[in-house]
């Protein structure tokens, strides 16, 4: 794989120059470290016994530890490693000075690389290896285009496959190489599949309305759960629908990785509209289809989230009155309970006659204790349980055009599904969402076509109304509730 200026200037920027360093640059131990990395076997004592001269055998140990290190061949200064020389001599030559130490011929460098390689269970990246680590490259870019994944899977390959990684400039190409093919394999399936009203959906994406691009709308995130910017959401995901559902099917048969998708996504975010428009026009087409169906995926999300949101804080805003109403008529009941004996005491009252009128009577109560307040006196003293969820549904009754306004058109937008897709809530769902899509009015639905299974017992008192005639009086959904 050729190195050129014109390839130096496009290669991609992979890793920062520290993880470089940690990589290919020259070991510098610590002590400890000295210990570790310089620490021969019997073989490779006996080794660097056999060595003619202490500069071999010096340089031996040196190359042995660094390559123990980063699995890397380095040509050293002498002066750039004297701490590690010191400790090499003062261990394996007592009472040898550094100044016997001189620099080795790269003819011995060489032949020492190879005894290294043979001792420890390696081999350098030749040309076959190169093509193999190629198709490797390719492979894992199938998993996901994020360059800087790719080398680390060629490099933990190369770790498992015992071989020296060559240098960093090939693999820069090679992982830009593999980025670039794999690319083009997928490209090349969207230009082949892609229908013409898509493409131009695509194209659109890049332009201006009233100096406004559409994929910086599209880029857009609501910033809270507002009606106002749910309602821009949703806006947004009918949008994105069409082509988040061939992409669902597109991106499959191109068996493109969710990483890959996720990759070629953000790149839409970072370049500019400007830099989008100077690339290659099927490669762009990539990039925004993915950014479509990642876009439409997180803006389902947020819309699913915001749902849930809404109907927990409706939820908790009617447990809280139905509380409050229960503490209010507890306390009312509590202040009454005097007068509440008074009106007691008017049946066993001497000074009124046995013979006098009840309506007498009940004006005196009512006297005593105003007429809205017998019920819950009345409950009190009967010890009869404040019924919550009445409270709840009422107050659901009254929040009413709140929860139409916030839910609704969220409620028309997300796509349910359950484990059973003949489930009666899913039913219930289905039956709900097609009357409201059609703007038809609950009122002129047939409540038998709605599943009433779904309905707990609980809420049924709330949900039913008595209709018709007779003495049974049959009771039937009503479904203006049942909306609510």
């Amino acid at each position: 794989m050729p190195s050129t200026k014109i390839q130096a200037s496009r290669r991609l920027s992979i890793l920062c120059t520290e993880e470089i360093d940690s990589l290919f640059s020259l070991p510098h131990f610590t002590e400890g470290e000295r210990h570790i990395h310089f620490d021969l076997s019997p073989d490779e004592r006996a080794t660097i016994d056999a060595a003619r001269t202490i500069t071999a055998g010096v340089h031996l140990v040196l190359q042995l530890g660094y390559f123990k290190a980063k699995a890397q061949f380095f040509v050293v200064s002498l002066d750039h490693v004297r701490p590690d020389i010191n400790h090499i001599l003062t261990r394996y030559y007592p009472g040898r000075l550094i100044s016997e130490v001189g620099p080795l011929s790269k003819p011995t460098r060489l032949s020492q690389q190879r005894i290294i390689l043979e001792l420890l269970g390696y081999r350098l990246c030749g040309g076959d290896e190169k093509q193999a680590l190629m198709a490797f490259a390719q492979r894992a870019a199938m998993l996901s285009t994020q360059p800087k994944f790719i080398l680390r899977e060629v490099l933990e390959h190369l770790t498992t496959q015992r071989t020296v990684a060559p240098g960093y400039t090939f693999l820069q190409d090679m992982v830009s190489q593999a980025v670039i093919d794999e690319r083009k394999r997928v490209t090349g399936k969207l230009d082949a599949s892609l229908p013409d009203n898509l493409q131009q959906s695509l194209n659109t994406l890049l332009h201006a309305d009233d100096k406004i691009h559409l994929i910086n709308v599209l880029k857009h995130e609501a910033n809270d759960f507002s009606n106002k910017e749910l309602r821009q959401e949703v806006d947004r995901r009918k949008q994105l629908a069409p082509l988040h559902t061939f992409a669902q099917t597109f991106l499959i048969d191109a068996t493109l990785s969710g990483e890959s998708i996720k990759y070629y996504a953000g790149l839409v975010q970072f370049y500019t509209v400007y830099k989008l428009r100077r690339m290659d026009a099927s490669t762009v087409r990539l990039y925004l289809l993915c950014f479509a169906f990642h876009r439409f995926r997180q803006i389902n999300d947020n819309l699913i989230e915001a749902f849930i949101h809404l109907v927990g804080q409706f939820d908790k805003q009617a447990k809280l009155a139905a509380k409050a109403a229960m503490l209010q008529a507890s306390e009312e009941a509590t202040s009454n309970l005097k007068a509440a004996g008074e009106v007691l005491g008017l049946f066993v009252d001497e000074s009124i006659a046995s013979d006098c009128p009840f309506s007498a009577v009940k004006e005196r109560a009512f006297g005593l204790l105003e007429p809205a307040a017998f019920p819950s006196v009345t409950n009190y003293l009967r010890n009869v349980a404040f019924d919550r969820l009445d409270y709840e549904w009422s107050y659901f009754t009254r929040l009413s055009p709140t929860i139409k306004r916030n839910l609704r058109h969220l409620f028309c937008d997300i796509d349910f599904a359950g484990r059973l897709e003949d489930a009666p809530l899913v039913r219930a769902i289905s039956a709900m969402q097609t009357l409201l899509r059609q703007n038809r009015s609950l009122r002129k639905a047939d409540p038998s076509n709605f599943p009433e299974a779904v309905i707990p017992v609980v809420l049924k008192k709330h949900l039913y109304v008595e209709s018709g005639a007779g003495a049974e009086k049959p009771k039937t959904l009503d479904l203006l509730s049942a909306g609510r």
